[in-house]
């Protein structure tokens, strides 16, 4: 096998797995290389794939895993959590029409929708006791 069709194909996983970050095509990206290498030091075309196969799988079996594991514990928190367990008063009511309520905290506008479907009319104080997505999620 040629060494360029190892190198367009290193780079081709590469790019792939800058796509998607699935944390796959990378380790064939990997056995590409090691595959390039047996190349390099004069081993014919099933060594060099059963190589690739090889190395691709161990990577996928032994370091996948270890590399999820990392990424996922890198989240980042924030400071919504502050939020959770505050009593605010509703700017306006949740109501059947709009679905969702508005109050304002730390001079941000929320919306506001209660924690099981109740309607809650403006000037009401109630206590926040979740956040799904950009809405706060009330109770009295």
């Amino acid at each position: 096998m040629n060494s360029l069709i190892w190198i367009l194909l290193i780079i081709a996983f590469i790019v792939i797995e800058s796509a998607t970050v699935s944390l796959i095509s990378i380790w064939f990206a990997g056995g590409a290389l090691v595959a390039l290498l047996a190349l390099l030091l004069g081993a014919d075309v099933t060594i060099q794939i059963l190589v690739f196969l090889l190395v691709s799988v161990l990577c996928i079996v032994l370091l996948r895993k270890f590399a999820l594991n990392s990424v996922k514990n890198k989240k980042s928190k924030t400071n919504i959590d502050r939020i959770i367990g505050q009593e605010i008063i509703l700017k306006e009511g949740i109501s059947d029409e709009l679905g969702a309520g508005l109050a304002i905290i730390n001079d941000v506008e929320w919306k506001v929708k209660s924690e099981n479907g109740e309607l809650i009319p403006a000037g009401e104080k109630v206590k926040v006791v979740d956040v799904e997505g950009v809405k706060l999620v009330v109770k009295r």
